[in-house]
Formats: C-alpha cells, structure tokens, sequence
C-alpha cells in the first residue's frame, strides 16, 4: 500500500492538529508536516514533499489562493485540495484557476475529507458535496466555465460602460455625470473591474480591454 503524505497549511493550530490525529489513524495517510501561514511554508518549501497538499484559503499575509500558484511552482508532483469555511463560487473559481484540483468545505466529514484526500492523490478532481451544489446553482442557464473563458461576459453591460470610459481617463465625476448614476456607484464599478480582469492599475486595465477588443480607442 502506497503512503500518501500529506502538508498542511492552515493559521488554525487545533484544526491543524485535529486533522493530523485523525489521519494517524489511516494506515495509508500521513502527515508530514504543516504551516500555520503561506509565509512559513515558504521559508520551509525547500525541504517539503508531498502528495496531497491541504491549503485553507483564507490566512493573513499569504492568502491560499496566490500560495496554490506558489506550491504548483516549488513542488509540481504535490496536488492542492483547498479547504475553506466559505462556498462561494468567486473563491472556488479562483483556486481552480491557482491549480488546485480539489476544492471542500471544512465543515465536511471526515469521510468525505478521506475521499477527497485519496482521489486528489491519484490526480482526480474533487469538489465536495456542497461545492458541487454551488457550482451547479452558478450555472444558470449557461455552462459557467464558458462565461469565466469569455472576457466579456464577466463583465455586467453597466461596468463595461464604465470600462470605456475609464480608458478614455474619464474621472469618477465625469462618469457620473455621464451615465447618471452617483460617484460612490462608479467606486463600485471600478472595485468590480478591476477584481475580475485582475488589472491592478489603469494602465493593466487599458492594455486588458485593448487585447480583448472591449474598447475602441478611436471613438
């Protein structure tokens, strides 16, 4: 029987050792070490090796998500099943998109953290029970996967408006003023437009909507 060895990295020292205790009870699982923060995991990533890495994505400092694109980097043969508290698709689609291959909830049972563990190993996807629900309930109409590989769909009509006009170096009052809507809206939209296209100046924003063809420079 081959042994899966698991890293945990969780700002939660019970939850960290509760898991490792129950793990020591199957004989094809061990855990062979953790970090309480991505900070520490990477001080440490030199002399880690792992199957199966349990990453929480919501720690201080170092979030889950951006240390998941660290970990496919440092050890490309470990696989990542993040944990989380929350089922929101925003977080989900994020980590997937960070590599990892695994996505449930903490509030899971051990069986199904068992199952998880075992599938992720083998290089299986898995979403838990209540994830799958989210993501099923995210679909719509449409398959979701489609609209996220689709620039302009993850943009509502009203913030690539306001996408335009901020290429064009409208200020927040002249947008405003333009599409009739209050100052404190406009700050919303930005905050919006600039999460889902991952730009984190104007600049990245202009070069953003340029290479998917959302603005016209000329008009």
């Amino acid at each position: 029987m081959k042994t899966i060895h698991i890293y945990i990295v969780d700002d939660h020292k019970l939850f960290v050792e509760g898991i490792s205790a129950l793990m020591s009870d199957e004989p094809d699982l061990e855990v062979t070490g953790y970090s309480l923060s991505g900070k520490d995991y990477l001080e440490k990533a030199s002399t880690v090796q792992a199957d199966v890495y349990l990453v929480d994505i919501n720690m201080p400092e170092i979030s889950g998500i951006e240390l998941c694109y660290r970990i496919r980097e440092l050890d490309p043969g470990g696989h990542v099943l993040a944990l989380s508290m929350h089922d929101d698709i925003q977080n989900i689609e994020k980590m997937i998109r960070a590599g990892a291959i695994g996505y449930i909830q903490k509030a899971a049972s051990m069986e199904e953290l068992l199952k998880a563990i075992r599938s992720v190993a083998a290089g299986e996807r898995y979403l838990g029970q209540d994830i799958q629900q989210v993501v099923f309930e995210s679909l719509g109409n449409q398959d979701r996967l489609d609209q996220a590989a689709d620039p302009v769909s993850r943009l509502t009509p009203r913030e690539l408006e306001v996408l335009k006009l901020i290429v064009k170096d409208y200020s927040t009052a002249e947008i405003a003023a333009k599409l009739f809507i209050s100052e404190r809206t406009v700050e919303t939209h930005r905050k919006n437009i600039f999460s889902k296209t991952n730009a984190r100046t104007v600049v990245g924003l202009v070069r953003y909507a340029l290479q998917y063809g959302l603005v016209d420079m000329g008009g």
